[in-house]
């Protein structure tokens, strides 16, 4: 990202060629390129646009009026004049950025469009936003969102000596920013703001920002003026950017990461760890583990990441439709966990959960789950436990999980009524969804289905709602035929 302010001795800026908005002779625009250090973008312009500019700059700071090159009202589209033209303009853009040598007047950098590619420029329009209208952002919004280059820039901006400005404590002045980041407890972060298409754009391609050469996916910040965010989502855009999230952990109780790339939730949780691929010791007292999982599950690798690592307030981690493939040691990081929402991925198999004891609510809905074996030995307290399109065939490995309330099976391949007696013996369970599953197309499904419940088949919500008196009544005869069948097998 640009720096003006660090980087004035490496900026230049040209007028590389001019259009015609038509052949016959339209509206002339000249594109301006602008590079600072290393980063670069177009800026698109009119002659009339350079004229307003110049008009401000004669009236605020009394340069010369003779600076601009004059308006010509006959043959001003002849390709040779605009050539001149454009020769001249660049020449005026070059001659002002040597007169505003370390700081640009607000309207200069507005036009070159500073305020959307450099730090402090950019970050000038979100202090006048937040001067003027933070309190009322802070209470009317749950959440609020920054684009990756304005976090990048909030991020820069606190290792830099304080720029000159004449604007000091006024409505440009950063700790109009500051004191809004320490304020938010939600904060969402997308490639860019206000463009609904960046999830396509941006979340497998390396597209830059508008007409510059900035990517989102590379610009690595850190979160340090956000010390009381509670929730963090990122959009399109991996957590990877962050390197340095230590000042979180005592106080975000939820993190979303949707539509990126990654594959593994060590990503996620351990984004700024160089050793994030290593596995992860237990960080659960010896006798919580003895009792969840039989075994300790340290490694010699795993002494590179310790409880320090570890999100203690953290009770929801939603990675909704991301490539994961597997759930990886890493969720060990997170012993409160009481949901975790990882629906729209490509996980084949559960594993790695039996160290958190306060998980409640487990989506994995939209993945490649065929089989689920012995569940109950890792998530045993589950009370909500959602598993719709997958590749689901038979449900024995659900039939001890006693503390299941809600459980969604819709749209797998369950085909044999007899699968529904490994859930129907489940004491607490009271919501099931079956839709879309084979069975589901059988005659008197639903009736069939809640006779497997027995007596709590007014009990319980099949498909989203309870059986009505007549599938009841039915479910009562099969019920009871089911049971005499069970007897008479029994003798």
């Amino acid at each position: 990202m640009a720096c003006y302010y660090r980087q004035h001795e490496d900026t230049a800026v040209t007028v590389p060629k001019f259009t015609n908005e038509n052949s016959s002779g339209g509206v002339t625009y000249y594109d301006i390129k602008v590079r600072v250090g290393k980063v670069e973008w177009v800026v698109e312009r009119r002659y009339r646009d350079f004229a307003n500019l110049h008009e401000k700059l004669v009236g605020e700071i009394s340069i010369s009026k003779k600076l601009l090159p004059p308006k010509k009202l006959v043959g001003n589209k002849q390709p040779s004049f605009l050539e001149q033209r454009r020769e001249q303009l660049e020449t005026y853009l070059q001659e002002l950025l040597i007169y505003f040598r370390t700081e640009l007047p607000r309207v200069l950098a507005e036009f070159l469009d500073f305020n959307k590619y450099d730090i402090i420029y950019l970050l000038q329009d979100l202090a006048k936003l937040f001067n003027e209208s933070g309190d009322a952002l802070l209470s009317s919004k749950k959440e609020y969102n920054l684009s990756a280059l304005e976090v990048f820039a909030i991020s820069e901006r606190l290792s830099l000596p304080c720029p000159p400005s004449q604007d000091r404590g006024g409505k440009f002045d950063f700790s109009h920013v500051l004191d809004f980041c320490t304020q938010l407890v939600a904060l969402v972060v997308t490639p860019v703001k206000d463009n609904g298409s960046y999830v396509q754009d941006y979340n497998t391609v390396d597209v830059p920002i508008g007409r510059s050469n900035i990517i989102p996916n590379r610009l690595k910040f850190n979160l340090n003026a956000f010390r009381n965010l509670k929730t963090l989502k990122f959009s399109a855009l991996s957590t990877e950017n962050i390197v340095d999230i230590e000042l979180l952990k005592p106080t975000l109780l939820t993190i979303c990461v949707h539509n990126t790339t990654i594959q593994n939730i060590n990503q996620v949780l351990l984004c700024d760890n160089l050793h994030k691929h290593c596995d992860v010791p237990s960080l659960l007292p010896e006798e919580i583990i003895a009792s969840s999982s039989g075994s300790s599950s340290s490694t010699s690798n795993g002494s590179a990441l310790v409880s320090a690592d570890a999100w203690q307030e953290i009770t929801e981690l939603d990675l909704t439709g991301n490539l994961l493939t597997q759930i990886d040691s890493s969720v060990r990081t997170a012993p409160k966990l009481k949901r975790l929402i990882l629906e729209q991925n490509r996980i084949r198999t559960v594993q790695n959960l039996a160290e958190l004891p306060q998980l409640q609510l487990l989506s994995l809905s939209g993945n490649l789950i065929s089989e689920c074996v012995d569940w109950h030995l890792t998530m045993g307290n589950l009370v909500t436990l959602k598993l719709a399109q997958n590749k689901i065939k038979t449900l024995s490995g659900l039939r001890k999980l006693l503390s299941l309330v809600n459980l969604d099976l819709s749209s797998n391949q369950i085909e044999e009524l007899d699968e529904v007696d490994y859930v129907a013996n489940l004491p607490l369970l009271e919501t099931l969804r079956l839709t879309g599953n084979p069975l589901a197309g059988s005659v008197d499904y639903r009736s069939r289905v809640l006779a497997r419940f027995h007596e709590r088949a007014a009990e319980i919500s099949l498909d989203n709602e309870p059986g009505n008196q007549q599938e009841l009544d039915t479910a009562l005869v099969l019920s009871a035929l089911l049971q005499s069948k069970q007897r008479q097998q029994q003798k």
